[in-house]
């Protein structure tokens, strides 16, 4: 294969030596793009890339129309995308509407990381703490004075190792922390490019490269090992041999010999199950920057500002009707006014501020100006640059308190103790029967005995994950509702087993956002630093904001501490809290007594 790739770039040194002479190269200017961008995507290896990068400058340098026509169909190349110095090409308006598309890029990508870091912000954050080691370490080798040479990273030394799950320096656990985190890994991607001088599509495969390098590294996963190491005790062992050291020294000497060595073992194998779980979670990384960079460093598509440019030279601000199917549109920023997605936008101007109105609510647009407005059925993006803003629809995020809301509702059913906590028992034998034939007997009250004796905290979280395995065999299996009645037929738990298809098949046709979605029993609050109060049923419950945290209290109970989803069970079932930031929405699921029928 290597092979291959040298006689592919022996050729085309020589079609770019035809073109530096003056002459058209054999096969003309088509065929040798085709060339130089099989050869872009063949990830060449360091001697190769170098070679390359050095034809490829002479190529540049060289190609005709290189300010004036690009065949932009078969040479994708951010290089391509310059400056021209020909000043009839320059366009102000040009250049802030591309300036503006960047920005709806980043607030985009903003609010898709948080959705992501949501995600990645539990367990043990193998995602983040190799992303947090990737920055350090990116930081520290670009001022050494060998970086931007080093492509295959030969030279590289580790300066700092992957953090633990628990380092009180990095502070994983906050969301915010996490979102940014990765957002910097996205902006270091961006950078890549010039400061190695390598083609644009190489930034993935150099982080991926560069994150390997860290894992492989001595000394990138700490270990707890403590006391002597091996060749100490070794020696001392041969010491006391030579002194003729008494009988019970020398015993003692070896069984410490003896547990040091199988230490060193079990700690191996840590290691190596920590490696294998790093190099997981650097795919994930570099799926995730794939996913989400520009072509050509990613797959993701450059966004796309509307070509027509709205703005009302009217003083008496005729309401202009945008089409419905319009999600988004560019506007000069001047005053006027818009009917957008069954909505009266209004752009208002006192002296230099700008403002925006919609949906009762108004908002100062300031300068390079990034926000979100909550409408009734979406969300309304507004982005400014200069004197340009776009206006852009999306789902709505307080849907994402609506989804948590309908999932605790099956929850609060989960948790609920009746009959041995038969709602429970039957969601395990449903996930079980799903995959083959099950043996009933491991599903009878008896099974449920460790449910109340566990913490309600990680019950909740048993509950939730199983909920979660079962949806997905469920979206699988056309059959569940028989394999669900079956169940309830052997366990006895027919009536059971009705209010729990009811309550799964309402959650999986959950379709939000629309005008209803928090409406009903629904109740919302905004936690400040004073405690706010949540009256529900026969229940009072004390919310308390702290240091980014939600904590839930009432009279004589440990308070709890609410993630994005609790159930709280009360004497009339179970009040489901969901969170989103500061805003907390709630709901009080009241669950009738069912006849036990066993």
């Amino acid at each position: 294969m290597k092979a291959g790739l040298v006689e592919l770039l022996e050729l085309y040194e020589y079609k770019v030596d035809d073109l530096v002479a003056g002459n058209e190269p054999k096969g003309g200017m088509a065929g040798l793009t085709r060339l130089r961008q099989i050869l872009i995507q063949s990830n060449l290896p360091g001697s190769l890339a170098k070679k390359f990068r050095d034809i490829d400058g002479r190529f540049k340098a060289h190609r005709p129309g290189y300010k004036t026509t690009v065949d932009e169909s078969s040479a994708p190349d951010l290089s391509a995308i310059v400056i021209e110095d020909e000043q009839a090409s320059f366009s102000p308006e040009r250049e802030a509407l591309g300036k503006l598309a960047e920005a709806v890029y980043w607030s985009r990508l903003d609010r898709d990381l948080l959705r992501t870091a949501k995600v990645l912000n539990q367990g043990k954050r193998d995602e983040l703490r190799m992303a947090f080691a990737i920055l350090q370490n990116l930081e520290a080798y670009s001022k050494s004075p060998h970086f931007s040479q080093d492509y295959n990273l030969s030279r590289f030394t580790l300066a700092h190792p992957i953090p633990s799950v628990s380092d009180p320096r990095v502070h994983l656990d906050n969301l915010t922390i996490a979102k940014n985190l990765l957002l910097e890994l996205f902006r270091e991607a961006f950078a890549l490019s010039p400061k190695l001088k390598l083609p644009p599509e190489e930034t993935v495969p150099y982080i991926r490269r560069f994150a390997r390098r860290i894992l492989e590294s001595e000394g990138s996963l700490r270990t707890s090992s403590r006391g002597p190491s091996l060749e100490a005790l070794h020696r001392a062992l041969e010491e006391a041999r030579r002194q003729n050291l008494s009988l019970g020294e020398i015993r003692a000497l070896e069984e410490r010999l003896q547990n040091a060595a199988a230490e060193e073992r079990r700690l191996s194998l840590v290691i190596e199950e920590d490696r294998a779980r790093f190099s997981a979670a650097i795919e994930r990384l570099t799926s995730l920057l794939t996913r989400y960079l520009p072509s050509p460093m990613g797959e993701a598509s450059w966004p796309q500002i509307p070509q027509k440019i709205l703005g009302s030279q009217n003083p008496e601000y005729a309401l202009e009707v945008i089409p419905r199917e319009a999600k988004a549109l560019t506007l000069r920023l001047m005053p006027q006014r818009l009917y957008f997605w069954n909505h009266e936008v209004g752009i208002s101007q006192a002296g230099k501020v700008f403002g925006i109105s919609v949906a009762g609510q108004e908002r100062i647009i300031e300068e390079e100006a990034a926000f979100s407005l909550a409408l009734p059925d979406a969300e309304l993006h507004v982005i400014r640059y200069q004197d340009y803003l776009h206006l852009r629809i999306g789902p709505r995020e307080a849907a994402s308190l609506a989804s948590l809301l309908a999932e605790g509702r099956v929850l609060a059913y989960l948790l609920w103790p009746e009959n041995h906590f038969a709602y429970l028992r039957l969601l395990r034998a449903l996930s079980a029967r799903l995959k083959g034939e099950i043996n009933y007997g491991q599903f009878g009250p008896e099974s449920a005995s460790k449910y109340s004796e566990a913490p309600v905290d990680n019950l909740q979280d048993f509950a939730r994950k199983g909920l979660e395995v079962v949806r997905g065999r469920i979206e699988r299996n056309p059959q569940w509702t028989a394999r669900l009645a079956e169940i309830a037929r052997m366990l006895g738990l027919e009536g059971y087993a009705q209010v729990l298809h009811l309550e799964l098949s309402e959650w999986l046709g959950f379709n939000p956002p629309s005008r209803d979605t928090l409406e009903g029993d629904v109740g919302s609050t905004t936690v400040g630093d004073s405690p706010s109060t949540i009256k529900a049923g026969s229940a009072v419950l004390s919310l308390r904001y702290q240091d980014d945290s939600v904590y839930v209290s009432a009279t004589g109970l440990i308070p709890r501490k609410l993630q994005d989803l609790l159930v709280w069970l009360v004497p009339e079932g179970g009040l489901v809290l969901a969170r989103e930031g500061a805003r907390v929405a709630h709901r009080l699921v009241r669950i009738h007594p069912l006849e036990a029928k066993l």
